[in-house]
């Protein structure tokens, strides 16, 4: 290989012999005078075009890092020659050998980091070109940084984000590249980039705001596309977000191709997702803007996905499902919402043919596409409207029925990558960073509400036993209670994993009560049930899980009448702790309380159960019928009773609080 070098290198310098002599005087310099002047001589021999990489490590070699960083720091020129001259001479060195990646990376480039971030907010006459040139090598040093693998950590900590900010901020000579070098840095490292550098990153979303409020040309676009990466992962300052709604408001209201059209609906739907409707004002404005904005967004998924054969522009269509799930928040509302009635009835009116498309599309979907995130996005606003609404589309819904449980199953049972899945969608649909509650990782999940619904239905229920949702669904529930078991953190877990054990509960509770040979005959019920005897004991006596207590006792009493014959419940320790906290989770539901200026006690809600008495009082209610049934089989056949004949309180003593419901 050397003797293959070697030629070549010998050509390179038959082709230039006055640089290979300069470069040879820069080797041989003695002191810095001399370095600088054999320097000047080798600027003069090569011309900025003609210069390669191998020549690059050439020059590097002759000079090294130890003239540059003399250059850099010192604080006396000679006389007549400006202070910031040498400095310059120095990053355009710096700027030479950072084009080279394996250079840009080099320690001695990273820690001149904070030095050159102080180049940037430097004071000076601006019409300097010494200046100008010197500020030009830093963003090319800083951008060359920034483009190497561990080049965007290393500028934040070493306070870049915080001078870019200024230096944009400034609108002095080379703002627009601070502008975007900081775009570039949000992109690979948003969280790190806010957590240094906050107060300056919402001074320039401020700025950026005020100028998308006011822009009359198109520069208005441009900030469409670049305002969602500076939008906070906290809260968004209220300012900012009366600006963004004003601007895209005059922008929406006009008539607008697609290339114009599309930045603002990613935007609004980017403001949706971390903001939800707050960012929206009150009032007839408000109620206007939302209503085109989800009008826009439909009409832009029935485009999409209703004609066959036309690319689907998926980060404009996700960003729509954004905004139509926007909708469907609102229009269920109850109150304070920012529709009115007849605006609603519009809405889900078209929302609906927008749904129907996206029914269409999934039908199509055939099994090399089930990993792709814009197939996981559609499945997620159909799970958005069928958590809502299930009497339209009833005939679609129940034909895409046996894709939605094999999609389920197939992403419940590679979880790994349906977890990166939704970091996925986020990136696809918004932006390369997910502010704002974060998207659910497993399809399951988003289909729980909807699959509640029509588990009472007749038909949808039978096309889901027959495609084996049930027992997808306690495999589920039991992974997921795995996460609330006493070995794990409960504390870090998301809502979302014990609202999807509650949704999974009345999906049980439906079929027990409309499919009970089900119960009987599956195996995985058998499971499922010796999961909730083992786990309300200690459920019960957990702080602010009440809900879930009701849900599981219920759901176990009204199990324990179908498997009676079980032998989990042949008077085993594990039934005996379950019927006793049953009992416990009833009775401390009320207490006795006095009355002022009376001798008697009245019946009253305990504490703890007066917060969520609203949510829970229908389950409450359904635990007598479960106890009873657990009554009656112990009088009637003891040996195979399931309440024990021990346990404290009796059920006749509990029974006897319970309060007729009005």
């Amino acid at each position: 290989m050397a003797s293959d070098c070697e030629p070549a290198l010998n050509q390179a310098e038959s082709r230039n012999p006055t640089l290979e002599r300069y470069l040879g005087a820069l080797r041989e310099a003695k002191n810095d005078s001399e370095q600088f002047a054999a320097l000047l001589l080798v600027t003069k021999a090569v011309k900025a075009g003609d210069i390669d990489a191998k020549t690059r490590r050439r020059i590097f070699d002759a000079v090294g890092f130890t003239f540059p960083n003399r250059l850099l720091t010192t604080k006396e020129a000679p006389d007549g020659c400006p202070d910031h001259v040498l400095r310059a001479l120095g990053v355009a060195l710096l700027a030479c050998f950072c084009s080279d990646p394996e250079l840009a990376s080099h320690p001695q480039v990273l820690n001149k980091i904070p030095i050159l971030s102080t180049f940037l907010t430097a004071r000076g006459d601006p019409d300097d070109a010494a200046r100008r040139s010197m500020i030009d090598d830093t963003y090319q040093c800083l951008t060359a940084v920034a483009g190497t693998p561990r080049g965007p950590r290393h500028l934040i900590a070493g306070g870049t984000v915080s001078a870019l900010c200024q230096a944009y901020l400034g609108h002095g000579y080379g703002f627009d590249q601070a502008l975007a070098l900081l775009v570039g840095l949000l992109a690979a490292a948003e969280t790190q980039c806010w957590k240094e550098a906050e107060p300056d990153l919402l001074a320039v979303l401020r700025g950026l705001s005020e100028d998308f409020q006011k822009a009359e040309d198109a520069s208005k676009f441009e900030l469409c596309q670049l305002l969602p990466l500076f939008l906070p992962p906290t809260t968004v300052p209220s300012e900012c977000l009366r600006d963004l709604q004003a601007g895209l408001a005059r922008i929406l209201g006009s008539k607008l191709s697609s290339w114009q059209r599309n930045p603002a609906l990613k935007l609004a739907a980017r403001l949706a997702h971390a903001c939800g409707s707050d960012w929206i004002p009150a009032g007839s404005s408000g109620s206007k803007f939302l209503a085109l904005l989800v009008n826009l967004a439909c009409v832009e998924v029935r485009l999409a996905l209703e004609e066959t054969g036309t690319e689907v522009k998926e980060d404009v269509v996700t960003a729509c499902y954004a905004l139509m799930e926007l909708g469907i928040q609102e229009c269920t509302r109850c109150e304070q919402s920012l529709l009115k009635e007849p605006q609603k009835v519009q809405l889900v009116s078209i929302m609906k043919e927008a749904i129907g498309a996206v029914i269409h599309y999934l039908q199509q979907v055939g099994p090399e596409k089930q990993k792709e995130p814009f197939v996981f996005a559609s499945v997620r606003i159909l799970g958005a409207w069928l958590a809502e609404e299930t009497s339209s589309l009833r005939k679609e819904v129940c034909q895409l029925l046996p894709f939605l449980v094999r999609y389920a199953k197939t992403l419940y049972e590679e979880a790994e990558e349906a977890n990166d899945l939704s970091q996925q969608v986020a990136t696809l649909a918004i932006s390369p960073t997910t502010p704002g509650p974060t998207w659910p990782g497993d399809a399951l999940r988003l289909l729980l509400p909807g699959w509640c619904h029509l588990t009472v239905e007749d038909g949808p229920r039978e096309i889901l036993i027959k495609e084996g949702a049930p027992s997808l669904l306690c495999k589920y529930f039991l992974q997921q209670w795995e996460l609330t078991s006493p070995g794990h953190d409960t504390s870090v877990l998301p809502d979302s994993v014990e609202i999807g054990l509650q949704t999974c509960c009345h999906i049980f509770l439906n079929l027990v009560v409309t499919a009970p040979g089900l119960i009987k005959r599956d195996a995985c019920f058998t499971s499922l049930m010796n999961t909730l005897m083992t786990s309300l004991p200690s459920l019960v006596q957990q702080q602010g899980r009440l809900l879930l207590a009701a849900n599981v006792a219920t759901l176990g009493l009204l199990m324990a009448r179908l498997l009676s014959t079980s032998p989990a419940l042949q008077g085993t320790p594990a039934s005996r702790g379950f019927f006793a906290a049953a009992i416990l989770f009833l009775s401390q539901s009320h207490v006795a309380r006095a009355t002022p200026g009376s001798d008697q006690a009245v019946l009253a809600l305990s504490p703890d159960y007066e917060g969520v008495w609203a949510d829970l009082q229908e389950l409450w209610f359904l635990v007598p019928s479960g106890l009873t049934g657990a009554r009656n089989r112990r009088d009637t056949s003891p040996e195979s009773a399931c309440f024990p004949s021990d346990c404290t309180p009796s059920p006749s003593w509990c029974l006897a609080l319970i309060p007729t419901p009005a």
